[in-house]
């Protein structure tokens, strides 16, 4: 804080009454000022702004009692109270304090009066020489405020919707996370921040909230009471599926320092007590609001500790599972670096599910004012483009932070204390094209026992068949047997569900093509218990048309077999190959047969030995749809395996 009390310590103590002479008037002048400033120091701000009014109605030009006037104002974050005590400082004495230039710039920046806010910094350049401490920060703010000016005049679509008293209160709300659904947020509420004005605001007591949605209407929030304590809590994110939580809490007995981050597991519906995510991810300094990615590999977060670029940056953390003992095993912290952290501060990230959009807030970076709302792209492991502005009037000279998208990339939540809110309350609005993610979909199934019903724990995996890499891995092993996972579009996955004493399951999504959002998957997977008979459909086994040539990206599904039977030696299995009704019976028998057996020789050059498998060909003979239609066509066009022995 850019304060003058030090300045006017000195004046006092060593002969303030430079134009103050002897007579009583000026002897209760200096009084009331003393009066003032002891009430300051002991943060009675009422009483000492009362006598240092009592001071100026006496002596109008008297110049301390507006620079501890502002002081005053900066404590309690009052800006146009400041603005006109620091406009009567200037016009009182325009030369001998020129950081009250500087301060007033600030003060106008964060009102929204751009063009006042440059001449104020010009002003503060003019007077000081180039050595001054606060020379590089004028010069940025003046970048700053050009960059303001050019954001006014390239307004973006913007009408945002207050999320309603069900989710907003008087009190402040702030840091939603939406599950990929849609259907559930839950935010962060400072209850008790409804303080009265005029006093020092202070952090009384932040606790989750969450809401379901229901017939498109947030129904009320309640509070999460196994997670809430008393103290704070805080700066969460949640997982894909909605059963993962992380968050910040302060000043805990099993914490690293300052704040640290915690996670909470949520089984048959109630949240587990919160643990400490431990080490590297914490350390002795502040690490604080989380954000995990869809495919739950990696959590990014804030931290001021060793190794940043400035104030508090952004940074990422490989989560790699967890332990036996169910605590979270992590890589190392990496900062995002130069094309995200700046010398200022960068806030409340968030990875959207596509994996490759992140938001953040910044104080530094070119914006309306206080915190603005940014941008990027990642383009490779270690590189994100340059950040945009989300742009006015998404953006204002009020904070704006906490930004989420949903899914399909439309809609944005995020929070903000504009004027008409009751404080910071929480707001939706449909994003405009260009600060768009790509879209992502997603499946939501659940997996049971094909002959009880009974939920089934599997592992649950999507593989982008592109590059053969497994974009998500989880588990059915909730009370349900549900699991949720994100399907950015532009690809096509093959998606696996196995566990011990079963046929894995296997199927294909195919989003290529797809640009814009699609209905989500809505499945119900049966699994088959080992047993002869049992088969399983090969859908990511590929071979072009008219061909019996193994595609590589048939190699995925492959290995999955493979791993299956060396899984359970004592199988022996049939290898079947299907047609549709495309072309004469005796060719499609016979690319039939030899698309069979070229699965067959694959698995024979894998170690997998002769006499536990065989192969066949079935043409068209054994059709599972109709072959009317395309769509029946390309199921009745199969690999499959069949348990013959066990």
């Amino acid at each position: 804080m850019n304060r003058f009390i030090g300045l006017i310590l000195f004046t006092i103590f060593s002969g303030l009454s430079f134009g103050l002479g002897n007579n009583p008037e000026d002897k209760k002048v200096l009084r009331l000022f003393e009066q003032a400033q002891q009430a300051f120091n002991s943060n009675l701000f009422s009483k000492s702004l009362s006598l240092l009014n009592n001071v100026i109605l006496i002596d109008s030009g008297f110049v301390d009692a507006y620079l501890l006037k502002s002081d005053i104002y900066q404590e309690l974050d009052s800006v146009v109270p400041l603005i006109k005590t620091l406009e009567m400082v200037i016009q009182i004495s325009p030369e001998k304090y020129p950081k009250s230039y500087f301060i007033l710039g600030n003060a106008y920046y964060k009102s929204g009066f751009y063009q006042k806010a440059g001449e104020s910094f010009q002003g503060y350049l003019q007077r000081v020489d180039e050595k001054a401490t606060l020379v590089s920060r004028a010069l940025q703010n003046i970048k700053k405020c050009s960059g303001a000016v050019n954001l006014l005049k390239r307004p973006v679509p913007f009408k945002s919707v207050n999320l309603g008293e069900n989710i907003n209160s008087v009190d402040d709300e702030y840091w939603p996370s939406i599950t990929v659904d849609g259907k559930t947020i839950i935010f962060t509420r400072l209850v008790g921040s409804n303080t009265p004005v005029g006093e020092r605001k202070t952090l009384v007591q932040e606790d989750f909230y969450t809401a379901y949605k229901e017939n498109k209407i947030w129904q009320p929030c309640e509070p999460i009471t196994t997670i809430n304590t008393e103290y704070n809590e805080g700066a969460q994110t949640i997982s894909t599926d909605g059963k993962l939580l992380f968050f910040t809490a302060c000043t805990r007995i099993d914490g690293n320092g300052s704040c640290d981050i915690y996670f909470s597991r949520n089984k048959a519906g109630d949240w587990s007590i919160p643990q400490n995510a431990g080490e590297p991810i914490n350390s002795p300094v502040w690490e604080s609001q989380p954000s995990i990615s869809a495919n739950g590999e990696a959590l990014y977060f804030v931290s001021n500790r060793k190794g940043g670029k400035g104030g508090m940056d952004i940074w990422k953390c490989a989560l790699k599972g967890f332990s036996d003992r169910g605590r979270p095993v992590w890589g190392y912290p990496v900062n995002l670096g130069d094309s995200v952290n700046t010398p200022g501060n960068e806030m409340s990230p968030f990875i959207h599910a596509d994996g490759k959009t992140l938001y953040f807030a910044s104080d530094y970076w070119p914006g309306m004012g206080g915190y603005d709302i940014f941008y990027c792209h990642q383009k490779n492991d270690s590189l994100w483009s340059q950040p945009q502005n989300i742009g006015y009037p998404i953006n204002s000279y009020k904070d704006e932070q906490g930004l989420v998208v949903d899914a399909a990339g439309l809609n944005a939540y995020y929070s903000s204390d504009r004027p008409g809110s009751k404080g910071m309350d929480i707001y939706s609005f449909e994003l405009y094209k260009d600060a768009q993610p790509s879209p992502v979909s997603y499946i939501k199934g659940k997996v049971v026992d094909e002959d009880s019903g009974l939920p089934v724990c599997a592992r649950v995996e999507l593989i982008d068949l592109d590059n053969s890499t497994s974009v998500i891995k989880g588990e059915s092993c909730w009370e349900k047997g549900e699991f949720l996972m994100c399907l950015p579009l532009g690809k096509e996955y093959a998606f696996n569900i196995s566990t011990e004493g079963y046929l894995f399951y296997s199927d294909n999504f195919k989003l290529k093509e797809m640009t814009n959002i699609i209905d989500p998957y809505i499945l119900e997977i049966k699994l088959k218990k080992i047993k002869i008979g049992g088969s399983v459909v090969l859908r990511n086994v590929f071979f072009n048309t008219g061909s019996f040539e193994l595609l590589p990206e048939s190699k995925i599904e492959l290995q999955k077999l493979i791993d299956f039977l060396n899984l359970n030696k004592s199988l022996v299995i049939e290898i079947g190959g299907h047609t549709d009704n495309v072309g004469t019976a005796e060719l499609n028998q016979k690319l039939s047969e030899s698309r069979a057996k070229e699965v067959y020789k694959y698995l024979l050059n894998h170690q997998i030995d002769e006499g536990r498998m065989k192969y066949s060909g079935y043409g068209l003979s054994m059709p599972v749809s109709s072959n009317d239609g395309p769509e029946g066509r390309a199921l009745n066009r199969r690999t499959e395996f069949r348990i013959i022995k066990k």
